[in-house]
């Protein structure tokens, strides 16, 4: 009860707002005589009012992002309810209402992420930084009309600044103490000629990181981030306009955040009593780093970094058919990135990884718009999308890994074998994908309109994968080392080519494990409805009801390491589509230009979840292994209080619960209670009825801004925000040491301006209470199956942060 006290009188008497900085960068703030400005937003393919649009939708303008130093999508997680993100052991998780993708590079998108209407299809793309934003949308459940391919939990929708008809200009920097964070950022737009506009962006950060590292004597994870785009618009004739848009953006890591935090004692065997870092540092003499087992900001590890670059480049066509709007968006992304992970999470030298890909998509979209009318209207269209995927990884055993010592002890001879040696992985996976699509809208009456919408998807995959065990320069075994395939599959788990040609002991761990290489391939039609009702009770006051289906594509599995519970590699290779039927209802209602406030409560029933299952070595084995059932409760809104002061708020309810997930991979210490494959042995638990990761079950925000003329032409602007999530679990294994308990963040900003608005200097504390809430956990790999030891590795959301921070507009 006292939750749910909390979240509404917060809710309420901030009048459940969307933070006021949720405006569209084309609507100012609220002001003296306007009281709220309106909120345009591109959700439904149109330029409309957020309060006529029947989608549960936050937005968060450029102006808000520059000015909190919101420099990622990352850190709209605090201001945006029932939307998480956190970089993860290997990947980028993306959650909306509880529904994510897991830990696997082969994985679809459950967000899906569209930049001026180009999908962005990989989890790494999601990291990259913001540059020259209009605004972020946020949309919460499936959308999958207008939006396309994926986007069963909902869609994150990025609209970049466009040319200016006038001459603009602006520079902003900012630097942040505890992290030694600096960032510059600026553009310059205008005419170039009466029929040619242009607009460059640019944008730079250095940042020295904020978890000091054991082994290095570095901070972490130090950040190295370039950025440029150049957008140009031609009136070709006068009802047809093009825009041309090259980006590159490089966004660069070295060393990385994570912490050991959980190492309990040993309870048995040749190590009992002590943890797993007392083993790794009195049995093995390992660096004294791994005795540090507790949160306390410090970490180690060695030759990490993340190298990651993007590139776009796309030309839309608008072209104005008398009342009727055709729009061409054709574009082609390269994404590629080469990372190497301290992957044991510890300063001990046991192995590293590295990760690798190529990612090329080509798109071409056109959509037929038609003019609103007090009758009917609609919106029809087509898609085509190539992708081609390129992907490795490796796992390292260094000459210097304790593995070597410790096989040793128990089969002498056989450590030897794995010296200077690496398992590595391939995979590559090429798409074709088409669909048509169309939303037409009729209006029963002036106040009564019924949306129904459908897109019919064909989609065609092939992909490969294969895993060989070579020296670590990435040539063939040595004749001495030639075994060493055999305790890779008896020690890990893993299968691999070279096990075809090792004779019987070859053929045995291929029976258990699986054989490589493997391909397949998958072809299938989908349709996806949308059917919406929308009343109009009032002026400005709207409810609505929909109803909904979509659909995540099945693919290809490329981290397992063997077949797991299936019966042949080939069965456990492929993996089937996500579904997700959605029943939503919600209401709208603007009171004047001085309050407003949404609600939405929804219901989402998801089939044949796509979960990546840590397997308790060092791989993951993908399946549709879950169904779940997310329901819940949004609210927003805004007040302006008085001509100098907004205040707003919002909040969120979710219910989320695995209705049927009998193969979850148990935590350490758990007891299996499930048998998948029939042999009579446990070896996985269910998790039916389990809320899933990262879901707080209340969440909500409040924020004031206050604008006060302090000297003849000039003024300050103080803005207070406060985020609130309750307890969740932060393990995908649902580990309860894992469990982070509810917290809250408070920022603040003062700035000062003239009214011309030609400069402004402010200060800005983040986190200003010093929380250090737990984002992500994962069982440290080789710990439990190895030694024994129950030990967790988590990342921490960084602390307090002061900056300073200064724009000059031209």
């Amino acid at each position: 009860m006292a939750r749910t006290y909390l979240l509404l009188s917060s809710a309420l008497a901030a009048y459940m707002a969307t933070p006021a900085f949720a405006q569209d960068a084309n609507a100012p703030q609220s002001d003296a005589t306007s009281g709220l400005q309106d909120i345009v937003v591109t959700a439904q393919a149109r330029s409309q009012s957020l309060k006529d649009v029947p989608v549960s939708v936050s937005v968060v303008d450029g102006d808000t992002l520059q000015a909190k130093n919101l420099s990622r999508l990352d850190d709209l997680q605090f201001y945006v309810p029932n939307f998480k993100m956190t970089e993860v052991g290997i990947t980028t998780s993306i959650f909306i209402r509880g529904i994510g993708s897991g830990e696997n590079q082969g994985f679809e998108q459950s967000v899906g992420l569209y930049v001026d209407g180009v999908h962005y299809g990989r989890a790494k793309e999601a990291q990259a930084p913001f540059l020259d934003i209009d605004r972020v949308e946020v949309l919460r459940g499936p959308q999958s009309i207008l939006f396309g391919k994926n986007s069963v939990a909902g869609a994150l929708s990025v609209t970049t600044a466009k040319p200016t008809r006038s001459f603009k200009a602006s520079v902003m920097s900012s630097y942040e103490f505890d992290a030694n964070d600096f960032l510059t950022e600026g553009y310059v737009s205008g005419p170039i000629t009466d029929h040619v506009r242009a607009r460059l962006a640019m944008r730079y950060r250095d940042s020295q990181g904020f978890e000091f590292n054991l082994r290095t004597g570095k901070e972490n994870p130090q950040r190295d981030e370039f950025a440029v785009r150049g957008t140009v618009e031609v009136d070709l004739t006068d009802n047809l306009i093009a825009t041309a848009k090259a980006e590159v953006s490089r966004f660069d890591r070295t060393g990385r955040t994570g912490q050991t935090f959980v190492s309990d004692p040993i309870a048995a065997g040749p190590f009992a009593g002590l943890t797993y870092g007392q083993v790794l540092y009195n049995v093995f003499g390992q660096d004294a780093s791994v005795l540090d087992e507790k949160k306390d900001n410090r970490r180690a590890g060695t030759g990490e970094f993340s190298n990651n670059k993007l590139q776009t480049y796309s030309l839309g066509l608008d072209w104005k058919a008398g009342d009727y709007t055709l729009k061409s968006t054709t574009a082609f992304t390269r994404l590629k990135y080469d990372d190497n992970c301290d992957c044991d999470f510890t300063g001990a030298d046991i192995f590293s990884a590295g990760f690798q890909e190529k990612f090329d998509q080509t798109s071409q979209e056109i959509r037929l718009i038609s003019p609103e009318s007090d009758r009917f209207d609609f919106i029809i269209g087509g898609y085509y999308e190539h992708t081609k995927q390129d992907y490795g990884d490796q796992i390292v055993v260094a000459n210097n890994s304790l593995l070597i010592p410790a096989i040793n002890a128990q089969a002498p001879g056989f450590g030897n074998l794995l010296a200077n040696t690496q398992a590595a992985r391939t995979a590559r996976v090429k798409g074709d994908v088409l669909s048509a699509f169309a939303q037409a809208n009729w209006h029963f009456t002036p106040d009564i309109t019924l949306q129904l919408g459908g897109r019919y998807t064909y989609e065609w995959k092939t992909g490969s994968r294969g895993m060989a065990i070579l020296g670590a320069d990435g040539n063939a075994l040595p004749a001495t080392q030639i075994a060493a395939p055999l305790v890779y599959a008896n020690l890990f788990g893993i299968t691999s080519e070279n096990l075809n040609s090792l004779g019987p002991q070859g053929a045995f761990f291929i029976s258990q494990l699986g054989q490589l290489p493997i391909s397949g391939s998958l072809e299938k039609g989908r349709f996806s409805p949308d059917v919406k009702l929308k009343w109009e009770i009032a002026h400005n006051r709207m409810i609505y009801a929909s109803w909904s289906r979509g659909y995540k594509s099945g693919g290809f599995d490329f981290r397992a390491n063997n077949r797991s519970v299936f019966p042949t590699l080939a069965d456990s290779f492929q993996f089937k589509d996500e579904s997700a039927t959605n029943y939503e209802i919600g209401g709208k209602f603007s009171f004047g230009r001085k309050f407003e406030i949404n609600v939405a409560a929804y219901r989402t029933v998801y089939k044949d979840l796509q979960v990546a299952i840590y397997d308790g070595i060092l791989g993951y084995n993908v399946g549709n292994a879950a169904k779940a059932r997310v329901q819940g409760v949004e609210v927003d809104g805004r007040w302006a209080v008085t001509e100098r002061l907004t205040l707003s708020g919002s909040g969120a309810f979710t219910d989320f619960k695995f209705t049927d997930y009998p193969n979850g991979q148990c935590y350490f210490g758990q007891a299996p209670t499930t048998d998948l494959n029939g042999d009579g042995i446990l070896d996985h638990c269910s998790y039916n009825g389990h809320s899933n990761q990262l879901v707080s079950k209340w969440e909500g925000t409040m924020a004031a801004d206050y604008h006060y003329p302090v000297l003849p032409g000039y003024a300050l602007d103080l803005t207070a925000d406060m985020s609130f999530k309750s307890k969740y679990n932060a393990s995908p294994l649902f580990d309860p040491h894992a469990i982070q308990g509810a917290y809250q963040l408070v920022n603040l900003r003062l700035a000062l301006s003239p009214d011309s608005e030609r400069w402004q200097i402010a200060v800005l504390g983040k986190n200003i209470f010093d929380q250090r809430p737990l984002t992500y956990a994962g069982a440290l790999p080789l710990a439990s199956g190895t030694f024994g030891s129950d030990a967790l590795t988590g990342l921490f959301l960084q602390g307090r942060q002061i900056s300073i921070q200064g724009r000059i507009n031209f």
